[in-house]
């Protein structure tokens, strides 16, 4: 049998440390985009393609074997939708329902928890990326019993800064994280690299909250108070949150210039 030499057995490690899996957020209500009954928000249009399988498809072609996608609102239409659209996308899809959908993102989340055996990529159905965004996420390794946030520092190209969930970076790390906080320096763009901890930490945020509650910032702030919550510059890659009418023209207008 042919042995592996010792650095060969580190590269292996280091690989089978990268994420695998991924957890998409598509719980919500999304009623500021979708305005009636009948509208499912994940399912807009961007160039073509919906919000959620456009990031279905960027995953897959970038090694993601597996996306966990949380559903909660119109979970049967959602699920049946994409598993139609994405017949043709090399990546096994595994839907877990949040009976709580109405709750913050954070319990999203931890409805994903059975199904993630590793590090995994986070995301939301309703932010799309530049596809190189996605390959640098996979290709990271996070910390150790922590988390890797992805910020943007360009903060004058952000399009709605209000709603941005806005992040204070100190040393490489989360030193503050939320919409109301001051003295940022950085935005959250949506895209996460885990390890299982996110899990417990938001556990231990829903736990100390009277309504069983939390968001996915709160589980942030847990990790991030052991220092374990690291961040990765984008550079000059691009992204947009797609929460209403004129977000998603932004976001149409981003997928146009990036397809020439």
């Amino acid at each position: 049998m042919l042995e592996l030499t010792k650095t060969a057995r580190k590269k292996y490690a280091s690989a089978m440390k990268t994420p695998k899996q991924a957890v998409i957020l598509a719980a919500g209500l999304g009623s500021r985009l979708a305005k009636t009954s009948d509208d499912i928000k994940p399912l807009k249009l961007v160039g073509g393609m919906s919000l959620i399988q456009r990031n279905i498809q960027h995953l897959a072609d970038c090694g993601i074997e597996e996306v966990v996608i949380v559903t909660g609102y119109h979970a049967d239409i959602l699920e049946s939708t994409l598993r139609e659209d994405c017949k043709n996308i090399p990546v096994k899809l595994t839907f877990v329902f949040n009976s709580e959908y109405r709750k913050s993102n954070g319990i999203s989340v931890l409805c994903a928890r059975n199904a993630i055996n590793g590090n995994f990529i986070l995301t939301m159905a309703d932010h799309i990326f530049e596809p190189e965004m996605i390959q640098d996420a996979v290709s990271i390794i996070p910390p150790k019993h922590g988390a890797l946030l992805c910020v943007d520092y360009k903060l004058s190209e952000v399009f709605d800064m209000d709603d941005a969930t806005k992040v204070c970076v100190r040393d490489g790390k989360v030193a503050a994280i939320g919409k109301q906080i001051t003295g940022y320096n950085a935005v959250d763009t949506g895209l996460f690299v885990c390890t299982p901890t996110l899990f417990s930490a938001l556990e231990q945020a829903a736990d100390a909250s009277p309504k069983h509650d939390c968001s996915l910032s709160e589980g942030i702030a847990t990790l991030m108070k052991t220092g374990r919550m690291a961040v990765k510059d984008i550079g000059a890659l691009k992204w947009q949150d797609v929460d209403d009418d004129m977000m998603l023209h932004q976001a149409e207008t981003m997928v146009q210039e990036l397809q020439g």
